[in-house]
């Protein structure tokens, strides 16, 4: 007898259809909660302007000196440190209970623990909870120590492009219970990765750590001056409680299908053309601002953080050669939940892509001579394939 799979969708449950265009709101917490280890807090949106040199000002879309961004505030920072572009990192401890405690200024917002796995009611994405809108404690456990990020899932395409996200590591344990550098360890380094790397320096087997020197953080985005002229709701569908699949409901006028960035970074650092307009692809000028460009010395162990916050394609290439250990906050082939990947040798020169959202940990060690080694990243049109900037930092290498 054939059987007959009938697939179900959102339009056959109206309430479920509801719930998708017309988020419930809700304030206060924590839903079920449980002894933390850990607490924090942020606040969205704050607002803050990025200046824009004056070569890539004079050639943005929207004809701005500044970009108008809303980012996720640490109040708990003083305001230079508080309020920055990424939102201030997040360090945890592998085995934590986190709650965060996170307030909404200026409208019904979310923020989700992208990579994390924690229960529905606290991962943060609105259609499939509610949105928050004065404030929530959300609670999450660390489980997986490795690269993570957290950001808005409240009109997510235009909020995420605004800044409204920071970066989220969660530390292995320091294998030496009596070392001064426990997790979670100081930014910039030195401390402790997961990682399956027999053979590479420090590597312990026992508890599948490797230790790194220096740390870096590398958040690579760009901006579509346009739409940062745009407004908290811009061209969201509307919300009709008593028709929610009317077709008045679902617009088809906007621009969020038309990205066209004009400004390129790294870790918010604006990336200055150093070629002529007409020139192509542009080529950036080194970036040597210390939030981006590597210092580290002779024989020591780079941990290298990267993630693609963008709605282009990446492509980068290294100059020394380095080791992939984890992508998107899971280390190869650590047991148990990876033990059946490994870890990937990317050699010196090699591209390699990522597409947004993707993240990689990179390990690298550093020669026996002083040097300057360069890190370039294309960002490629999806849609055309056309590479449309090449944003390049250093690494040096001193004695």
């Amino acid at each position: 007898m054939a059987i007959k799979l009938i697939r179900r969708g959102v339009a056959d449950d109206p309430a479920e259809a509801l719930k998708f265009i017309c988020p419930p709101a809700f304030s206060g917490g924590p839903i079920d909660p449980q002894p933390a280890t850990r607490t924090l807090r942020r606040n969205l949106d704050v607002m803050i302007d990025l200046p824009l040199p004056p070569a890539v000002a004079a050639r943005t879309r929207a004809l701005k000196d500044k970009i108008r961004l809303w980012t996720i505030e640490d109040p708990d920072l003083p305001q230079d440190q508080g309020r920055t572009f990424p939102s201030p990192l997040i360090r945890t401890v592998q085995g934590d209970v986190v709650q965060a405690t996170v307030g909404f200024q200026l409208d019904a917002h979310t923020i989700h623990w992208h990579g994390i796995e924690p229960t529905p009611l606290n991962d943060g994405v609105g259609h499939t909870s509610f949105e928050a809108t004065s404030s929530f404690v959300y609670q999450f456990a660390t489980n997986t120590a490795g690269t993570y990020f957290y950001h808005c899932h409240k009109n997510t395409v235009l909020h995420f492009e605004m800044g409204l996200y920071g970066g989220l590591i969660v530390d292995p344990l320091n294998p030496d219970p009596d070392s001064l550098n426990q997790a979670p360890y100081p930014t910039g380094g030195p401390g402790f990765a997961s990682a399956n790397v027999p053979g590479f320096p420090g590597f312990d087997p026992a508890n599948f750590v490797v230790p790194y020197d220096v740390e870096a953080v590398w958040a690579v985005d760009s901006f579509d001056s346009i739409w940062h002229l745009l407004n908290h709701d811009a061209f969201m569908q509307k919300c009709d409680a008593n028709d929610p699949m009317a077709a008045a409901n679902f617009t088809n006028d906007g621009i969020l299908n038309v990205f066209r960035p004009d400004v390129f970074l790294i870790s918010g650092v604006v990336s200055v053309p150093a070629s002529s307009p007409e020139v192509s692809p542009e080529i950036g000028a080194n970036i040597q601002d210390p939030r981006v460009a590597i210092n580290a010395k002779v024989n020591q162990t780079v941990l290298i953080r990267l993630l693609n916050a963008d709605y282009l394609i990446h492509e980068n290439i290294l100059g020394l050669d380095s080791v992939a250990i984890a992508a998107d906050g899971h280390p190869f082939g650590v047991p148990p939940l990876n033990r059946y990947s490994a870890p990937v040798r990317i050699p010196a020169g090699r591209p390699f892509r990522t597409t947004s959202a993707r993240r990689y940990d990179l390990l690298v060690r550093t020669p026996a001579v002083p040097g300057i080694f360069p890190f370039r990243v294309k960002f490629i049109d999806w849609i055309s394939g056309k590479v449309v900037h090449i944003a390049r930092t250093v690494i040096k290498v001193q004695p």
